[in-house]
């Protein structure tokens, strides 16, 4: 799925969060516990039982009071990847925006194995399509490659039916990652307010090509719904391409619009844009990776 030197960059990046993990093994993020980490968060008064190593004895010689100082602990993250994998996913001419997605959930997948999360990959369509379990460290990585590359387009979308079906179980806080296209009959909001429920931090990456953005099209012809199968004959004029391109637009940054409104990553994933660069530089800029 990816050559060497890249996967060398990918070791030197970790994922980011806004806000403390909450996962209940050691990893590298900082945790909303206190305890013998590596981060100074406070003081407390001392109280039998505590572990004397803690105290600052420095302060007892100024003092004469027992006092613990208290650290930060370094927890996994809980990662959750959802891959869409609706018919619409197969568009694309020289890639197809699956192809695109699956290697750019790859390598989130694999920063995320590198650095000790856990790691949840599902592919979804008009609801679950598949899952792998909870992976954690670098060994796993092949398992999740060749999950991803194992999976084909088929299916409407149904965003919101997915992520009912996955979070109806109980799931720790974690980073849930979504790389779509976000072509939902349904409309995306309710699907949204899913993860608001939860308060998990989200990141939306947004897969678009180049024929979506600027379709280059005969005066006539007949359109076909990718995922509804249904067609419709058109005759394609100045005005309603420029119509075209103004609703993909607002409908791009509708989505963007409800990520900063509650505080979520988002970021187009051009598939002209090589995978490298979009990784190392633009999510970069979104500060999801560091």
């Amino acid at each position: 799925m990816f050559s060497e030197s890249f996967l060398r960059k990918l070791e030197t990046l970790t994922l980011a969060t806004r806000g403390r993990a909450h996962g209940q093994l050691k990893g590298l993020h900082r945790s909303r516990r206190v305890g013998s980490g590596m981060v100074f968060a406070d003081f407390r008064p001392y109280s039998e039982g505590d572990d004397i190593r803690n105290i600052d004895w420095g302060i007892y010689l100024r003092l004469d009071r027992l006092i613990l100082r208290l650290f930060e602990e370094e927890a996994d993250l809980p990662v959750y990847l959802f891959l869409d994998a609706s018919q619409s996913m197969d568009a694309g001419e020289r890639a197809s925006k699956l192809d695109y997605a699956r290697r750019l959930a790859g390598a989130i997948a694999y920063m995320a194995l590198l650095n000790h999360d856990r790691v949840n990959l599902a592919a979804f369509a008009d609801g679950l399509r598949e899952m792998l379990p909870t992976r954690r460290g670098k060994n796993q990585a092949r398992q999740a490659f060749a999950f991803l590359e194992g999976i084909a387009a088929g299916g409407r979308t149904s965003l919101q039916a997915a992520l009912r079906r996955y979070f109806s179980s109980p799931r720790t806080r974690g980073l849930v990652v979504i790389v779509s296209d976000f072509l939902d009959r349904d409309g995306v909001e309710d699907a949204f307010s899913v993860l608001r429920r939860f308060r998990h931090d989200v990141a939306l990456l947004h897969v678009m090509s180049p024929e979506e953005r600027e379709p280059q099209l005969p005066e006539e012809i007949v359109l076909v719904d990718a995922e509804e199968g249904t067609t419709n004959e058109v005759q394609i004029t100045p005005a309603l391409l420029a119509a075209y391109r103004e609703t993909f637009e607002r409908h791009a940054r509708d989505i963007e619009a409800y990520c900063r409104r509650y505080g979520w990553a988002y970021a187009r994933a051009h598939t002209d844009i090589p995978v490298e660069t979009f990784l190392l530089r633009i999510l970069r800029e979104e500060s999801l990776l560091r």
